[in-house]
């Protein structure tokens, strides 16, 4: 797979000066380029939005919510040119390897013939099954997933008008039981096995323990689901059907929102890329491996979630419009995912009554995953909920990618019971 996203910023340099021009209106070539760690902010928008970065207009980047979050909840953002992140070779030799060999049966929108890396790797806006694709895409190749994942966050609960109102530590965790990049074997277990994933507390005592183990199927079977019972000190198997649509243990969250989606795509009725676009994004913060105070991560004044000290980069994206289940909480997710290769920045979250209600997003930056390869975590996760004016922040304190020792027999439903024994730290090792 080819990055060649630099062309694209300025093909659409081009296509804007070029629009701009055949409009009589000023042109993104003749608009004044700003200068890196110029700060946006409700103070200077109206004036930047006409100007340039990376050759592209700053207030096309900016979608309806992020404007809305600027004007109305103060956020900051230093802007900087676009950098490329840089990713494990072995991800994108699958890929090129297995080029051509997926295919998507056009009536059940089923994958048939995957084997490893990005299953559609060249996706046109213009295909009509194009968010389908996409879908699949994230659910066997998202980037920062890698063979194995493991992350520990300390996970604070925010109020607009008064600041933390909670704090825990979370821990998430994810084994890809097929389409492995890293090595052999390609696949462990059954065939029809996915992967297997942890959402699980571990701080404060009382609540240690608390979360969901969840082993995934690639054939649309319900998830297999265990829960651990602190009043007896057992894990037990529950209904799993629809426990990906719960809400995650105390947070602005729902199971499905981790890493934007996290189902079985068929699950969702509908897909659908409604345009691409250029937006605004984190991807070359520090090392979440690195001890960083709250403090320099996250403005300590109202709402107190607005992130610092990260800088803002042009990146192209997918939009993309996931009608989940009559069943589900929400009516809408709108998804922003890298054109290169699926990786999610952030999405937009509508209720039933069509009315904007959540923002996930992600700050992301270079990580050395454990076999030595370069790789891409994630410093911070937000869910903010615009309508209750609160928010969840879990900021990273480890992330490990790759980790050779982590395997699918040290990654069973009994980790929730080692979670609730301060124990599972020692996978993220």
């Amino acid at each position: 797979m080819t990055i060649t996203r630099n062309r694209r910023i300025a093909s659409a340099a081009l296509l804007t000066a070029t629009a701009g021009a055949l409009a009589g209106a000023p042109s993104a070539a003749s608009a004044e380029e700003v200068a890196e760690a110029t700060v946006l902010s409700a103070d200077n928008l109206d004036t930047l939005k006409d100007q340039t970065l990376d050759g592209i207009p700053i207030g096309e980047m900016l979608t309806e919510r992020f404007e809305m979050w600027v004007r109305d909840y103060g956020l900051t953002m230093e802007l900087g040119k676009t950098k490329e992140p840089e990713l494990d070779p072995a991800y994108f030799e699958a890929t090129a390897a297995h080029a051509g060999e997926a295919t998507l049966d056009s009536e059940t929108k089923k994958v048939e013939g995957y084997v490893a890396g990005v299953p559609f790797p060249d996706v046109s806006e213009e295909d009509p099954h194009a968010g389908y694709k996409l879908a699949w895409n994230h659910y066997y190749a998202n980037p920062i997933m890698g063979d194995n994942w493991i992350a520990i966050g300390d996970t604070r609960v925010m109020e607009a008008d008064s600041g933390v109102i909670d704090r825990f530590t979370a821990v998430s965790a994810k084994m890809l039981m097929e389409g492995r990049t890293t090595g052999e074997p390609v696949d462990l277990g059954s065939g029809d096995e996915h992967a297997n994933y942890l959402l699980v507390l571990t701080e404060p005592y009382d609540v240690a323990g608390l979360g969901i183990f969840t082993k995934q199927y690639n054939t649309g079977k319900a998830d297999d689901a265990w829960v651990y019972v602190k009043s007896i000190r057992r894990t037990r198997r529950v209904a799993g059907g629809k426990s990906w649509m719960d809400p995650q243990p105390k947070m602005d969250l729902l199971n499905d929102d981790n890493q934007a989606v996290n189902a079985y795509p068929l699950w969702y009725p509908e897909w659908e890329v409604v345009g691409r676009r250029h937006i605004l994004t984190v991807t070359d913060a520090h090392n979440p491996n690195e001890a960083n105070p709250l403090e320099d991560e996250v403005a300590m004044e109202p709402p107190y979630w607005n992130p610092i000290n990260v800088t803002w980069r042009p990146q192209e994206v997918f939009v993309i419009e996931a009608t989940p289940p009559e069943e589900h909480p929400y009516g809408k997710k709108v998804l922003y995912m890298d054109t290169d290769y699926p990786l999610i920045y952030h999405s937009e979250i509508y209720d039933k009554k069509g009315e904007f209600w959540r923002m996930w997003r992600q700050s992301y930056g270079p990580i050395t995953a454990g076999n030595g390869a370069p790789g891409l975590g994630f410093i911070h996760t937000q869910a903010i909920d615009f309508q209750r004016e609160r928010a969840t922040y879990i900021d990273i304190v480890s992330n490990k990618l790759n980790t050779p020792k982590l395997t699918a027999d040290s990654f069973t439903p009994r980790v929730l019971q080692q979670a609730a024994s301060g124990q599972l730290e020692e996978l993220a090792e």
